[in-house]
């Protein structure tokens, strides 16, 4: 689409330029699940924005992400709004639009301040451990060749996980081996890892046979000296003489600070929120998790694509200028298992007004009978008389058939 805009050369008096469409979309999916839910074929409703800079745009971009919600409401869908990933499609900001149910395959983070994330984006407020406490030499010691897992560690020393450092290994599209450390008792949130990293593709775990190539195996990984990139997480700042970090057959490290003993070439947010945590807005409420089903998604883009494909326009003063860009976008297929999803019984489905084929089914019975059909045809015609939609089922056909 924008290089369809390209070609048009416009000027800052043709901007802002909304284009959309509803298309087919076929997508490489690693785990279709869920009937409708996630296929590797599906129709998606797209629109696209393009204007002069970002003060034009957010206008429009708070006005699509209105009429979502508004769409999502005339689909039956009690629906809200959440601060995403942006994920390959580049940008700075987006939002997601999620639908609460025991079904869905999102996690929605939210706290009752009015803090709205996905779990790819959730921020939370780490705790400091034991700042307080004075920082010791590092030591090298002597530990059971048995002591490899965390659960191995906390029985070996006596103290809980946030004590520990912990590393997980990742590899990029390119090979590129990637690890990532954080403390003991949080988890790497894959999409935060990539996004801190500036992955070139979806960072994929490393195999053993990937660890027995870096001269190591699961267990034994090292918070340095591997031939790889080290993401640290900020947790790393919040403890004061971490155990591990050098496992070796029959020793590991002691005492071990970040900024003093190590330093990982990228430090940043790669932690997954968990439900509990302590809200990054109000800094009182605790975090709460929903299961969701996504079904829309728009992106502030920017100049992603309008820098390096030269798609520009002409400014007031005669410059050429990139055009900044927004995407959005609605999956049509997935609202309506959605919407089935939510709207049913042990009968089958029950369409909303809003998007039910007809207002009303009627069914003509013994309409052999002259006086029956007659009255059938007149109920028929004076409901579409009053724009009510009817589908009248008039067929030669037993009841049975009929209300099956």
């Amino acid at each position: 689409m924008l290089d369809l805009v390209k070609q048009f050369a416009p000027s800052y008096k043709d901007l802002p330029i909304n284009i959309y469409q509803f298309s087919q979309k076929f997508r490489d999916e690693a785990r279709p699940t869920g009937g409708l839910l996630r296929t590797r074929e599906f129709v998606m409703k797209d629109g696209y924005s393009f204007h002069v800079d970002e003060n034009d745009l957010l206008e429009t971009f708070n006005k699509y992400k209105q009429a979502y919600l508004n769409i999502f409401a005339k689909f039956g869908l009690t629906t809200f709004s959440v601060e995403a990933d942006s994920g390959a499609i580049g940008g700075n900001l987006s939002y997601e639009f999620m639908t609460e149910t025991d079904v869905g395959e999102d996690t929605a983070v939210i706290c009752e301040c009015g803090y709205r994330a996905n779990l790819e984006k959730a921020e939370f407020v780490r705790n400091n451990i034991n700042l307080k406490e004075e920082i010791l030499p590092m030591k090298i010691v002597s530990q059971p060749e048995w002591v490899e897992t965390m659960e191995d560690n906390i029985k070996h020393y006596g103290k809980t996980k946030e004590y520990y450092l912990k590393n997980v290994v990742y590899k990029d599209i390119d090979g590129t081996v990637v690890i990532g450390v954080i403390r003991g008792d949080l988890s790497i949130n894959p999409a935060k890892l990539a996004k801190v990293y500036k992955a070139k593709g979806v960072l994929e775990p490393a195999t053993d046979e990937d660890l027995v190539k870096m001269g190591t195996k699961s267990g034994w990984v090292h918070c340095w000296g591997h031939k790889a990139v080290y993401v640290g997480d900020l947790s790393l700042k919040t403890v004061h003489n971490f155990i591990g970090g050098q496992k070796e057959k029959t020793t590991d490290s002691i005492n071990v600070n970040y900024g003093r003993d190590f330093e990982c070439q990228f430090l940043g947010d790669i932690a997954e929120a968990r439900e509990g945590d302590l809200c990054p807005k109000c800094q009182k409420h605790q975090l709460q998790f929903k299961k969701c089903i996504e079904n829309g998604h728009i992106f502030n883009i920017g100049y992603v694509y309008s820098d390096p494909m030269d798609a520009n326009f002409v400014d007031k003063d005669g410059t050429l200028k990139n055009i900044y860009m927004a995407s959005y976008g609605i999956g049509i297929a997935r609202a309506v298992s959605t919407i089935v999803e939510i709207h049913h019984d042990e009968k089958g489905i029950i369409w909303p007004s809003n998007i039910a084929p007809f207002d009303i089914h009627l069914i003509g019975l013994d309409l052999t009978d002259e006086a029956i059909k007659k009255e059938a045809t007149n109920l028929y015609e004076l409901l579409l008389s009053k724009n009510i939609d009817v589908i009248f089922d008039d067929r030669d056909a037993t009841a049975g058939e009929k209300f099956a």
